[in-house]
């Protein structure tokens, strides 16, 4: 899934309309939580997914007349009884979704959805907020305002109903606010870089990682230093593959608090190398393939050379989770899971 902040900006540029669509509530069982998203376009296409089934059909057909209007609109949904059985969604639930206008000739959009973008290819986080209200024309200037990393706001301040700045900057999790009773609605989200999967090692697990892992919503960088396990046609679905010595990877790549490095290089000396770079650095996950007598070894001479028990306390090895895991797909599954959970962790979606 490509990230919806930076598609719109690339739809910007080119003078697209499009139609922003976010879950802002959501009671009961839904598919997807609070915050996610989907961009519909003019011919009717669509970037992201907030559930698919009836709901995203519906919001595809209002997304039309919203686009026409160019005015917000709040969806709300409900999805019980006869028409769950009916539906591809079996949850049940009321959603509300709110569609909103965006399009190319205004301004201050295109200028807040430009910075959006440039934070996320940065590496950095940031706050966009919302305001909440059907009818809102897509050039009313107190709709959005962003929050960068540095304390800089774009658009209107009030728009971030008075909270602290120190708190917008830090948030992980979408959520509608309301300052007090007759305040306008605000709908606040992190802006933050794609989640990426730094893959050492080529080999036959690392061919289904990668394509689960873009399966699932991560970018995937493969690392190898074999031109023959280092290409396209191994990897068709990468977004990147670089070819290099293991040793040199870390001095090419940033790291940052959206990075998953997962070690799954040929040999022990691969692993313990790479392992050793990966914790000068702070993503929010490192995995290592192998053996725990593999992985003792490895975290002794670790400890030998002064690295701290700390940082080592953070490596989850032997990779995935325990689900009796033996061929290169189930492993790949099991890798996968455990990149799942830690997301969704770092997201705050789950309390584990």
């Amino acid at each position: 899934m490509e990230n919806i902040f930076i598609a719109l900006n690339r739809i910007l540029e080119q003078n697209q309309k499009a139609v922003l669509a976010r879950i802002i509530r959501q009671v009961g069982s839904a598919p997807r939580s609070v915050g996610a998203k989907c961009l519909i376009l003019e011919n009717g296409s669509i970037i992201g997914t907030i559930g698919g089934g009836l709901l995203e059909h519906q919001v595809i057909q209002k997304a039309a007349e919203v686009m026409e209007q160019g005015r917000s609109l709040i969806l709300s949904y409900q999805l019980k009884g006869e028409e769950v059985a009916r539906s591809e969604m079996l949850c049940g639930g009321e959603v509300d979704v709110f569609l909103e206008p965006i399009f190319p000739e205004d301004h201050e959009v295109k200028e807040i959805f430009n910075r959006i973008a440039a934070l996320c290819e940065q590496g950095l986080k940031g706050t966009l907020a919302t305001r909440i209200l059907s009818g809102l024309n897509h050039n009313d200037p107190g709709m959005r305002a962003l929050l960068e990393p540095d304390g800089t706001i774009i658009g209107p301040a009030d728009s971030l109903i008075g909270l602290e700045q120190k708190k917008y900057s830090s948030i992980k999790k979408s959520m509608l606010l309301q300052k007090s009773a007759g305040e306008p609605l605000i709908f606040q989200e992190p802006v933050e870089p794609d989640a990426v999967v730094y893959l050492f090692g080529g080999g036959h697990i690392s061919t289904f990682v990668a394509s689960l892992a873009k399966m699932v919503g991560f970018r995937v960088v493969v690392i190898d230093d074999r031109r023959e396990f280092a290409n396209k046609e191994r990897f068709p679905g990468a977004d990147e593959i670089m070819l290099m010595p293991f040793s040199e990877a870390f001095h090419h790549l940033e790291i940052h608090s959206t990075s998953y490095i997962v070690i799954v290089t040929r040999g022990h000396i691969h692993d313990r190398d790479v392992l050793h770079s990966a914790l000068q650095t702070k993503p929010v996950y490192i995995g290592m393939i192998g053996s725990k007598r593999k992985r003792d070894l490895i975290y002794q001479t670790l400890r030998e050379e002064g690295v701290e028990q700390e940082k080592i306390d953070r490596v989850h090895s032997p990779i995935g989770l325990a689900i009796g895991a033996e061929t290169p797909e189930e492993i790949a599954v099991s890798i996968i899971a455990e990149l799942i959970r830690e997301r969704a962790k770092s997201q705050n979606y789950l309390s584990l």
